[in-house]
């Protein structure tokens, strides 16, 4: 082989042995950059892909069952079954028919004094209730027969501990005085709400990557969250770019087009058009987000 390749090699003229060892050398120094080069990552792009990814689920799912608040079932949570909303009870994967039972006995006046008073709800059957029992909570946190008076029950007086925050304007530390928010949740909190110019409603803690729904519930529960919408940083997309709409989570790449097209048309944008251009849940979660004149 190599006495042939000498052979042709000699055959060759000047030039075409110039060029044969440039592609030797161009074709060494590839191999030899790929083996050395070790790219780093970017720790930002990783979080905001996460996020883009979670939202597009969110999306399809929400979509899928016309609801803009669908939530993942079966997660399980601690819960008084005196004071757990219908959203919670859901939530905790309860089928609906126990749901509506539960909420006709509190109607009436019912009390669960105990967590086995729960087996009397019709349609509660024992493998449910045996699912549930670990995570229901009812002393010291509804009345009984024998506790003491609401003003010196013990844990009502820890309630009373409660932590007023604006989210829009609240900083890390603040948001780590919430139980349950670390520096790491505290700091995504803040990176996405960012990205999204403020925060419209207090739901959309459950956006932020790695905040599941038992601990959102549990910060709600035990805190008063306020949003101030006045705060929010919203987007003149008469003039804005691609650049500038994409990098809101809520503007999808096919709504982005929609819209330069219609500027590049000269159309108006207002709520009539766009919303033309969006579903409807798109929408109610953009029109915060767009300057009106």
């Amino acid at each position: 082989m190599w006495e042939r390749f000498l052979r042709e090699w000699y055959v060759l003229n000047k030039s075409q042995r110039r060029g044969t060892l440039f592609l030797i050398v161009l074709l060494f120094c590839s191999i030899l950059l790929k083996v050395l080069y070790s790219p780093s990552t970017d720790s930002d792009a990783v979080y905001f892909a996460n996020i883009i990814l979670d939202n597009a689920t969110l999306s399809d799912t929400t979509a899928s069952n016309h609801s803009t608040k669908l939530k993942r079932k079966d997660s399980l949570f601690f819960f008084n079954p005196n004071v757990a909303s219908v959203e919670e009870l859901r939530m905790l994967g309860l089928p609906e028919k126990i749901i509506h039972n539960i909420t006709k006995y509190r109607e009436a006046g019912g009390i669960f004094y105990t967590k086995e008073s729960l087996k009397k709800i019709y349609s509660m059957t024992d493998s449910i209730y045996q699912k549930i029992e670990p995570y229901i909570l009812i002393n010291n946190s509804s009345p009984s027969k024998n506790s003491t008076p609401f003003s010196q029950n013990k844990f009502n007086h820890s309630a009373k501990q409660v932590l007023t925050l604006e989210l829009n304007t609240a900083d890390s530390s603040a948001l780590e005085k919430l139980k349950g928010i670390g520096k790491v949740l505290a700091t995504r909190i803040i990176k996405y709400r960012n990205r999204l110019g403020g925060f419209y409603s207090v739901e959309q803690l459950k956006e932020v990557y790695g905040l599941k729904d038992s601990l959102y519930v549990l910060i709600i529960r035990e805190n008063k969250l306020l949003v101030d919408t006045t705060l929010i940083q919203k987007i003149d997309i008469r003039q804005a770019d691609f650049k500038t709409m994409i990098r809101h989570p809520y503007f999808t790449k096919e709504i982005v087009i929609k819209i330069l097209e219609m500027q590049r048309k000269k159309e108006p944008l207002n709520n009539h058009t766009l919303q033309k251009i969006m579903t409807p849940y798109e929408w109610n979660r953009l029109r915060y987000y767009i300057l009106w004149q």
